[in-house]
């Protein structure tokens, strides 16, 4: 195996992690309004929107981590393209080359967002592949106590977005064990809306995660299956619909910082607590409140890709403001 493989241990270390993210236009607005919180929400103010983003990009390189930005369309507004969490999933095949899967998105108004995608990833030297399936990536791709873990969800209901039919194509490109998951697609659209694994080394070379999980959107077998795929080395910490629709699952992981939205419930903040993670929290009263995308959904984690192979241009470390990219 290569030792830049994707289930090398490049992908393990917590540390300085790097997230692909991708900004609002001045002129960035709400169009397909597709999850519970965009249907009923009021017209979002764009500059505030962008503000919030690079708060967020702030607060990752702040606990250590890197941000890869991707200029959004200058001739389309594409505005679901802030919620990378769906841009794919980068990874490197059994000869070492470096691969993204790209998106195909459920929702009209982001279909156009793989092709713009695809030529931002292309020029960063990466090979990129499309998918026949409807697939939004970490969305549905939930990484476990071992990022070798991967979790791929899909819904069954009126929000769902990922084709169960996906993971056939997926499978074995992103982790070494992977796990097919069904829940209820209403209220829950992703995954990542009712589930994140939180982890930290165990001083053996190996992980403990903390599982924040609304059983509710799972069936109980399905639920049984998941603590069981999660294994002894992963705790739950079970969460309520409320908790669950206030996005508790979507804070993210930097490092051992949390970037929380205000709206984390006070039991999952004492459950990160303990866990040993120091929460930061962020106000995202437009681009969460009003969009429906909390930290996680702004990001994709490029497992394995340092930032070191990446052009300091596009470094939100190397020019913090948005000027500097859009």
């Amino acid at each position: 195996m290569s030792p830049e493989s994707a289930t090398d241990t490049e992908e393990i270390p917590i540390e300085s992690p790097v997230f692909l993210m991708t900004p609002p236009r001045r002129d960035w607005t709400l169009q397909g309004r597709a999850n519970f919180r965009s249907r009923t929400a009021d017209s979002v103010d764009a500059q505030a929107a962008r503000e919030e983003w690079s708060s967020l990009a702030d607060a990752i390189v702040d606990a250590g981590g890197e941000v890869l930005v991707c200029p959004p369309n200058p001739r389309r507004n594409l505005t679901g393209m802030i919620y990378t969490a769906e841009a794919g999933e980068y990874y490197r095949d059994a000869d070492g080359i470096r691969r993204f899967i790209l998106p195909n998105m459920a929702a009209d108004h982001r279909r156009a967002e793989a092709d713009w995608l695809g030529g931002f990833m292309t020029g960063l030297g990466l090979r990129c592949e499309a998918l026949e399936p409807t697939w939004e990536a970490q969305g549905d791709a939930i990484r476990g106590a071992s990022p070798r873990d991967v979790i791929h969800t899909y819904g069954i209901g009126p929000d769902a977005r990922t084709d169960a039919a996906s993971f056939e194509a997926v499978e074995g490109k992103l982790g070494d064990r992977e796990l097919h998951l069904p829940f209820d697609a209403d209220p829950w659209f992703h995954g990542n809306t009712f589930l994140n694994v939180y982890r930290k080394p165990d001083g053996d070379g190996g992980w403990r995660g903390l599982a924040v999980v609304c059983p509710e959107a799972l069936s109980e077998d399905d639920f049984d299956r998941l603590v069981r795929f999660l294994g002894e080395e992963t705790r739950q910490h079970c969460i309520d619909r409320e908790a669950s629709l206030g996005y508790d699952t979507n804070s993210l992981q930097v490092g051992s910082t949390v970037i929380a939205p205000s709206t984390l419930s006070t039991e999952t903040r004492r459950a990160l607590g303990a866990f040993g993670l120091t929460i930061f929290e962020l106000d995202l009263g437009e681009l969460f409140s009003k969009g429906g995308g909390a930290p996680v959904c702004l990001t994709n984690r490029l497992w394995g890709l340092s930032a070191d192979a990446l052009p300091d241009t596009r470094l939100w470390s190397a020019h913090p403001t948005l000027d500097a990219h859009v």
